[in-house]
C-alpha cells in the first residue's frame, strides 16, 4: 500500500495541531481515498507504483494531507455525517439528507488534484492529430 504523505508533511501542510498519535493511520486512509480518485488518471509510476513526476507525487503529498485535514475539521473521516440533514440528542431525531452525501475528501483535495490534471480526464489519442475535431 502507498501512503503518499508522512505525518512531517502533514504538519508542514497544515500545522502542528492537524497532528496526534492517530495521524499515520489517518495518512494511510487519506491515501487510498486519494488513489480512488485517480482510477482515470495517467501519470508514470516507478516499479512501487509510486510517481515518477515530482510534480505529480507533490499533489499527491498535499491532497492527502488535504483530506487528513478536512476529516480534522468535519471530524467525519468516513463521510457518515453527510448522510443526515438534521440531528438531535433528545429524545432523538434524525432525518435523513434530501441530497447525495458530501465528499469525505473535501474541496481542497479535489482542487489540488483537479489542478495538477489528474482528475476527469479521457484516455489520450496516440497522435493528438487523431483527435475528434482536429484535421
Amino acid at each position: 500500500m502507498r501512503v503518499y504523505a508522512t505525518t512531517a508533511d502533514l504538519v508542514a501542510y497544515a500545522g502542528e495541531a492537524a497532528v496526534n498519535d492517530d495521524s499515520p493511520r489517518l495518512l494511510a486512509r487519506a491515501s487510498e481515498r486519494v488513489d480512488s480518485l485517480l482510477v482515470a488518471a495517467v501519470y508514470d509510476v516507478d516499479a512501487q507504483g509510486n510517481p515518477v513526476d515530482e510534480k505529480v507525487r507533490n499533489a499527491l503529498r498535499r491532497a492527502t494531507c488535504a483530506v487528513v485535514e478536512w476529516w480534522g475539521e468535519t471530524g467525519d473521516p468516513v463521510g457518515a455525517g453527510a448522510q443526515f440533514s438534521e440531528a438531535a440528542l433528545g429524545t432523538l431525531r434524525l432525518k435523513r439528507a434530501d441530497t447525495a452525501p458530501s465528499s469525505d475528501v473535501g474541496p481542497r483535495a479535489v482542487l489540488i488534484l483537479a489542478t495538477a490534471g489528474l482528475l476527469s480526464h479521457a484516455p489520450l489519442a496516440p497522435d493528438s492529430r487523431a483527435l475528434p475535431g482536429k484535421p
